[in-house]
């Protein structure tokens, strides 16, 4: 090829390379961490974000100074959530940048007042924003506050909370992640209710926003996890708390571990099984023409903790704590459906069940669900193995 011909070649190439079009500046934008949803005393939206500081996120080191918060928190009210959005633009100086948010914080009173209905459309049809976004219910607390606690051990708050979330769904059961696609699937559906989980304020709110809560080696404030909030219709209705809300992880078969405590000789949580393996599996079926449900909860576990004098390497002792074990388990799986029957709200997705195994009768069932739901007979079936004992087999005291 000549050479004329190759920078013809070449010089026509470079008419089909693409360069980025879209390319936004980190120094002209705001990038979104949180988003928090309260309700005014005049019946509006109020809407929060937490800004990420980028500059003191990126120059501090871990276990350094630091010299500014790593969050900002700014809000404005609207009669929608876009409005309040636009209406931030007057105080934040930067483009609001939302592909970055992991967090939807919505207060508990506009949970209960207005329901959750109306501000998820807004989260699902904005581009920026991703439907696997966790969603939790401030307890007690305006969203807006939750938002300003700065967080001492992960830089940013609402990456603390997505993770506390995460890790005690994994490793203890009595929280659950809830995502914006969780979320719009149990409005459209009749055959399941939705369940968040409540994060709340322990300490000194007026603290928790300022340097001394990154400085301090206790901190004045801190978010924890609190509770499973039950909704109906969209609304918040309740809270689910200790053995009931894991018994909604039990059956909904979101349990990875767990630990559960047993008695010993007269001595009350004397032993704790560590769950290593669960599975759940809800069966339908129609009898005489009404709905029956068996729970079916298999789980496999190890002793972790022995506080009393028993020989474990007896096959007797360990089918005692077998069946302890299975019981306790039943115990907190029935404490959760005997609520949600009495409240009407399918938290489990039986209906969902049925909906899956008998389309055709589902039909007749679907508009009464909640009704129906309420009175159906339910059988719950723990089966519980215990494998092993740790690295040793009895106690050292015996």
């Amino acid at each position: 090829m000549r050479k004329k011909d190759v920078v013809t070649v070449l010089f026509t190439v470079s008419f089909l390379l693409t360069g980025c079009w879209n390319a936004q500046e980190l120094t002209d934008l705001s990038l979104i961490s949180a988003v928090g949803i309260d309700k005014t005393d005049q019946g509006e939206f109020n809407v929060s974000f937490q800004i990420i500081n980028a500059g003191e996120v990126a120059t501090g080191q871990e276990g350094g100074q630091r010299n500014a918060v790593t969050t900002i928190v700014y809000s404005s009210p609207g009669q929608t959530v876009f409005e309040a959005i636009r209406r931030t633009t007057k105080k934040v100086p930067r483009k609001i940048y939302f592909p970055h948010t992991s967090l939807i914080v919505i207060s508990e009173q506009f949970a209960k007042e207005e329901g959750i209905d109306k501000l998820i459309d807004w989260f699902e049809r904005d581009h920026e924003f991703r439907t696997n976004i966790q969603v939790v219910i401030a307890r007690n607390i305006t969203a807006e506050e939750i938002l300003m606690i700065q967080s001492p051990v992960e830089r940013i708050a609402a990456k603390k909370i997505t993770n506390e979330i995460e890790t005690s769904e994994r490793v203890w059961g009595e929280n659950i992640v809830t995502e914006i696609d969780d979320v719009i699937q149990a409005l459209v559906s009749k055959g399941k209710e939705i369940t968040m989980s409540g994060v709340t304020l322990v300490g000194d709110i007026k603290l928790g926003g300022t340097m001394d809560n990154l400085q301090e080696s206790y901190p004045p404030a801190s978010l924890e996890l609190n509770g499973l909030a039950l909704f109906k219709d969209g609304r918040l209705i309740r809270w689910l708390e200790g053995r009931e809300a894991r018994g909604t992880s039990w059956v909904l078969d979101r349990i990875q571990s767990t630990i559960v405590n047993l008695d010993c000789n007269g001595k009350t949580d004397a032993i704790a099984i560590e769950v290593i393996r669960s599975q759940t599996n809800v069966q339908a079926n129609i009898v005489e023409g009404k709905p029956e449900f068996k729970v079916i909860i298999d789980e496999e576990g190890n002793i972790a903790e022995a506080d009393c004098s028993i020989d474990i390497s007896s096959f007797e002792v360990i089918n005692q704590l077998e069946q302890q074990l299975s019981a306790r388990i039943k115990d907190e799986a029935l404490s959760v459906i005997q609520v949600a029957q009495q409240e009407k709200a399918d938290i489990l997705g039986f209906g969902n069940v049925v909906e899956r195994q008998f389309p055709h009768d589902w039909d007749k069932y679907e508009n009464e669900w909640s009704k129906i739901f309420s009175t159906v007979e339910v059988d719950v079936e723990v089966n519980a193995f215990i494998r092993r004992s740790g690295m040793r087999i009895n106690s050292f005291r015996n």
